[in-house]
């Protein structure tokens, strides 16, 4: 993701995570799951029944 610094995924509980720029480089959603990539490999997927929104922010 050339353009997003920063991705946070927030659970239906409340609870977040947030990846910074230089720790992640690329994210896919399937239908059943949000994933986190950096260089390629996955280093984060989420059930996304657990999954209340992901937000790509610039800064």
């Amino acid at each position: 993701m050339d353009c997003a610094e920063k991705i946070t995924i927030t659970f239906k509980s409340g609870e977040y995570v947030t990846y910074e720029k230089g720790e992640w480089d690329d994210y896919s959603y399937d239908g059943k799951s949000v994933g986190v990539k950096l260089k390629g490999a996955w280093i984060a997927r989420y059930n996304f029944d657990c999954v209340f929104c992901v937000e790509l922010k610039e800064h």
